[in-house]
């Protein structure tokens, strides 16, 4: 039992009642109809094309298929609707007809969407999207803006904008719906919405919601902002977590790296940083760091505020750092601290770890100390230009140097501060001492560089007159003390000019870190006294005891020897030593 009346259609079948709205015919040929009816014209004539065994699969799957007809009957689908059903998704989401039938898994319905409209923005927000989404499509259907009171064409929504990839998070629909169906207002706010998904590979169609959307002029459209930040030790955002703002708003969005790291871009590929978004849909963002390793060139002045240093900052692994030591008035730069003959204010840098450098400067004197002479007696000799002597001279005086080897076995090498240039012209604007470093051409000497407790470098065959640099590391548990050949060297690192005297081998003195007591008492203890014990003795130190019997007492034996009877010993420290020494009183005849 049916009828119909002023557009509703309505039936009664099995107890249940079915109403639906009819819609309303129009002459009118949107771009939307075209689209559609050029595809299933695409589709009538394909099927026409396919081959009989084709015609038969498509067939045989439609008996597993049902549809529905107006008024909700189910109805046996033939092979051809079916075709079209799916075919028309396939082709209207950009993909070719299929000839045979897909495998129909099924799709889920999607979850309720919210949906506000307002003079700058129509909101559609899905609360969520089923695992695997980015393979679906949304296809959202509406009417035109309805009045509050008459409802009219709810079942006749048609779709406004293409086929979208579901997400969570709110998009603006607008532009879309206000050029197929104008702009809701206040006489008419209501807009009816159905949405679904379709599987674009298979045309596949899930269930269908419906909602509804009110335009307004008082309540503002709130847009989602949710920046993450999965690693804050690579970098930081200004904004963090989920927030809210009102449509139109403005936020800034700003991602700082942390040392060693950079900023790449964000997560939906934007690189902008600062970055500026108007809220007119919601935003899941993340800043993306990558690694980026920076060492630090650190650079002091010494005295402090009396000079400067360019070129400080973080510089990539092997990249070259200039510097450039300016001083103040009334100064001038003298030296590098970690290189003193370094006197260039320019240098440059290869950064392969953190570093931290000194400019040196010294005041501006009116005068300056300039001292030479050669590192061997005999090997050559300096000659200045008009004889002029080592002295004070005047600031910006000029002196001419020529190193002159002694003959045709010497040579010239290069003076101390590294300068090869010969002859060589000094300016008085600093202090100047100088060697001038002859060596023999063909005569040299072996040097032997040793420690027990330890490492040593400098070992080698040298020329005559050559710069020799000679140092010792301790072993772990030890320390240096000093070199064998001179009881006052205690430097770790030695340099000197090798001459026919220079002796040859160097031992480095290492000395235990370890501690050792040496102890002695009488026994009985009122028979005598021992002195020299020590407390914290070296590895290998030499310890002298002595002895005193008090009156009446005599030495009968040590605990450790006993065939010794001697008041003096002379101990090698190797370990801790508890020593007694044994007395007995003297009989009175022996007295």
């Amino acid at each position: 039992m049916s009828g119909s009346a002023k557009g509703v259609t309505a039936s009664s079948n099995k107890g249940a009642i079915f109403i639906r709205t009819r819609g309303h015919g129009t002459k009118k040929r949107t771009a939307d109809q075209s689209v559609i009816k050029s595809i299933f014209r695409l589709l009538t004539q394909s099927w026409k094309n396919l081959s009989a065994e084709q015609i038969q699969a498509w067939n045989q799957a439609a008996k597993s298929q049902s549809g529905r007809r107006v008024l909700g009957q189910k109805a046996q689908l033939t092979g051809s609707n079916l075709y079209l059903r799916l075919n028309f998704w396939v082709v209207r989401c950009g993909g070719q007809a299929l000839s045979l039938p897909p495998t129909l898994t099924g799709i889920e319905q999607p979850a309720v969407a919210a949906a506000a409209i307002s003079d700058g923005s129509f909101m559609f927000r899905l609360g969520s999207v089923p695992e695997g989404a980015d393979g679906l499509r949304l296809v959202v259907m509406a009417t035109g803006p309805q009045t509050v009171g008459t409802v009219t064409g709810v079942g006749r929504g048609s779709t406004f904008c293409e086929p979208l990839v579901p997400a969570v998070g709110a998009i603006n629909l607008l532009q879309a719906y206000a050029g197929k169906f104008g702009m809701p207002n206040v006489g008419k706010p209501k807009v009816f919405l159905r949405y679904f998904y379709v599987n674009p590979a298979t045309g596949e169609k899930s269930g269908e919601q419906l909602i509804q959307a009110f335009y307004s002029t008082t309540e503002p459209i709130l847009y989602r902002l949710d920046v993450g930040n999965p690693d804050p030790t690579m970098g930081t955002v200004n904004h963090f977590g989920h927030m809210e703002y009102p449509e139109g708003s403005t936020v800034t969005l700003r991602a700082t790296a942390t040392q060693n790291y950079t900023f790449l871009r964000w997560s939906d590929g934007s690189t902008l940083n600062p970055r500026n978004l108007t809220m007119d849909r919601d935003y899941v963002l993340e800043p993306v760091f990558v690694y980026d390793q920076h060492y630090r060139l650190t650079a002091n002045v010494n005295p402090t505020y009396r000079g400067q240093v360019n070129g400080r900052g973080m510089y990539r692994p092997g990249e070259t750092a200039h510097l450039v030591a300016e001083p103040s008035n009334g100064w001038e730069f003298d030296h590098w601290e970690d290189e003193p003959d370094n006197h260039n204010p320019e240098r440059d840098v290869v950064m392969n770890s953190d570093v931290s450098l000194t400019a040196v400067f010294v005041a501006i004197r009116s005068s300056y100390d300039l001292f030479w002479n050669a590192n061997v007696y005999g090997f050559g000799n300096i000659v200045s230009e008009n004889d002029v002597d080592c002295g004070t001279f005047d600031r910006g005086e000029e002196v001419v140097l020529t190193a002159v080897p002694a003959g045709d076995n010497y040579e010239f090498v290069r003076w101390s501060d590294g300068n090869t240039a010969n002859p060589r012209t000094l300016v008085a604007n600093r202090d100047y001492d100088i060697i001038a470093e002859f060596r023999h051409k063909t005569e040299t000497r072996q040097i032997v560089v040793d420690t027990y407790y330890g490492e040593t470098t400098g070992s080698g065959t040298y020329h005559l007159g050559e710069l020799v640099e000679i140092s010792a590391t301790p072993a772990e548990g030890f320390h240096f003390v000093r070199w064998d050949d001179d009881p006052d060297e205690h430097s770790l690192v030695r340099r000197f000019y090798l001459d026919r005297y220079t002796q040859r081998f160097y031992e480095a003195i290492m000395e235990s870190d370890a501690t050792y007591h040496i102890r002695a008492v009488c026994e009985p203890e009122e028979a005598g006294t021992v002195t020299g014990c020590v407390e914290a003795a070296h590895y290998e130190d030499s310890v002298e005891l002595d002895v005193t019997p008090a009156p009446g007492w005599r030495i009968v034996e040590w605990s450790d020897d006993r065939h010794f009877d001697g008041d003096h010993r002379d101990i090698d420290v190797y370990e801790d030593l508890d020593l007694v020494v044994y007395l007995e009183e003297i009989e009175p005849d022996e007295n």
